[in-house]
């Protein structure tokens, strides 16, 4: 009834709008026909046409605003009022998720309702405050459990984990939760399952699709050569088969390589018959040419000249130290260590790939200290329970010496927590990003590399950056970017106090 009548207002404005047009062509016609002169007949006409139109835009814009209102209230009441399709305010998401507070909870929504009742005395319903007062009513009576259900039955995942943790809601587990949600939502899930210490064994769709993703950004956004890749994925045909069918479109020539040198299948046919009938296969560059160079040079000899190199500072395959073990770590090394001015130092780690919110977190397996004409990289890994290398470190932490690095604070802690000595008194740390911003306040880049290209005039390769820093024996390219990577700490250094 309600509505014919505010529909009729609406068509009532409309035959206003009519008879006024019928009005002013009426005049219109009698003014020809007087003795009006014809400049002042024209002038009167013209601001009447104009006045019509302003009418009629008005007595439109009216007559719409007042149908969607017609509409949109009778669309209100025909909702069926057994349904929860709740919308939430924030401030009762903190209320009932930080604060567990059912009573404040009461009292907020009270205040809401009588708010709600003006409003609706005024004609004017509010979905949010009607469908909050519903879900106090759900509250009071304890009937929470049955909007929880109905939530998960109509996929609102979210609101229903929130309230599943803000009452307790035991009927459906989280693991439950995880595995009707199926492939919805995997970030919303990932967060479950870490929040709720849930078993990974129970949900391996949800690592599995972590791991892809991952894997998939590693082989297309890390910016990593497709030979790097591929000597990461060695002895792991689960993930070469991934790199040959997902790289396969990226680059064709060699996906089939990589496949036929390591003996790959994949289930896509016409992939594999690609592989099967390959019969030139080369080696991968960047271990066949193995050198004690920057990979990136190894794999594109024109890019000498871009790149720093140990050679620039005089530094050769001689001149760099692995100690492998406490035998190794003789007393003079130590001595000289101690005794030096100046060292650089940085820490290479090992690291799952790929890595996902699972993954185990990063090892430190070795620490470089760089000296003007030497360099030691220590394997941390078989040295961390050494008393040797243990005393070593924390006298080397404390020590007069300057100790000159990138985030090297957080690189030494990482050493010490290996040992089991936390506290330790740190002394005598230069930290670069420091010095950088002190000399290029504006610039917002500050990492080591970026640090080269300003000063130095040439790029530092991070190709080896990622790699297995535990497998033995390393390769000549890994050797000169582990010793490369602490001794630029000193060359920076002493270009900034220059």
């Amino acid at each position: 009834m309600k509505q014919n009548k505010l529909t009729s207002k609406s068509k009532n404005l409309n035959r206003t709008s009519c008879n006024f047009q019928d009005n002013y062509n009426s005049f219109n016609v009698q003014d020809q026909q007087s003795n009006i002169p014809d400049a002042e007949f024209e002038s009167l006409s013209g601001l009447l046409r104009s006045l019509n139109t302003i009418i009629n835009k008005i007595i439109n814009y009216f007559s719409h605003r007042l149908t969607r209102f017609v509409n949109s209230i009778f669309q209100r009441f025909s909702k069926n009022s057994n349904t929860c399709q709740i919308t939430h305010s924030h401030k009762i998401y903190n209320m009932i998720m930080e604060k567990k507070n059912i009573k404040e909870f009461q009292i907020y929504l009270d205040k809401r309702v009588k708010i709600l009742c003006n409003i609706i005395h005024s004609n004017v319903l509010n979905d949010k405050l009607i469908d909050e007062s519903k879900l106090r009513e759900l509250v009071l009576q304890n009937r929470i459990s049955e909007y929880i259900e109905e939530l998960i039955n109509k996929k609102r995942y979210f609101t229903a984990y929130k309230f599943m943790n803000a009452f307790q809601y035991e009927t459906v587990s989280y693991q439950e939760l995880v595995h009707e949600m199926n492939m919805n939502d995997m970030k919303l899930q990932t967060k479950i399952i870490k929040e709720q210490r849930l078993d990974i064994a129970d949900n391996q769709k949800v690592v599995n699709h972590l791991n892809n993703e991952a894997l998939k950004f590693f082989i297309f956004k890390a910016e990593l050569p497709i030979e790097k890749v591929e000597e990461l994925f060695l002895g792991d045909d689960s993930k070469l088969q991934f790199l040959v069918e997902n790289y396969y479109k990226t680059n064709k020539e060699m996906t089939v390589e990589i496949a036929k040198r390591n003996n790959i299948k994949v289930q896509d046919p016409l992939i594999q018959r690609e592989i099967d009938d390959c019969n030139c296969v080369s080696q991968n560059a960047l271990l066949q040419n193995d050198a004690f160079l920057p990979s990136e040079i190894i794999l594109q000899p024109k890019k000498i000249d871009q790149y720093v190199r140990l050679s620039d500072f005089k530094i050769f395959n001689e001149d760099v130290v692995l100690i492998e073990d406490e035998e190794a770590l003789d007393d003079e090394i130590i001595d000289q260590i101690l005794k030096a001015s100046q060292t650089g130092i940085d820490t290479e780690s090992y690291q799952d790939i790929p890595q996902n919110t699972f993954s185990a977190k990063n090892q430190v397996c070795l620490f470089q200290i760089a000296l003007p004409n030497k360099i030691y990289l220590l394997n941390t890994t078989n040295l961390v329970n050494s008393i040797k290398y243990q005393q070593f470190l924390v006298q080397y932490a404390s020590s007069d010496c300057l100790k000159i690095g990138q985030n090297i604070k957080m690189d030494f802690l990482c050493l010490l927590v290996q040992i089991g000595k936390q506290d330790v008194d740190l002394r005598n740390f230069i930290e670069l990003s420091q010095l950088f911003r002190q000399k290029y306040p504006d610039e917002k880049k500050t990492n080591l590399s970026f640090q080269c290209q300003r000063l130095l005039g040439k790029e530092l390769d991070k190709v080896e950056q990622i790699s297995h820093w535990q497998k033995r024996p390393l390769r000549s390219a890994q050797i000169h970017y582990a010793a490369l990577d602490a001794i630029i700490c000193l060359h920076l250094y002493n270009h900034y106090i220059q």
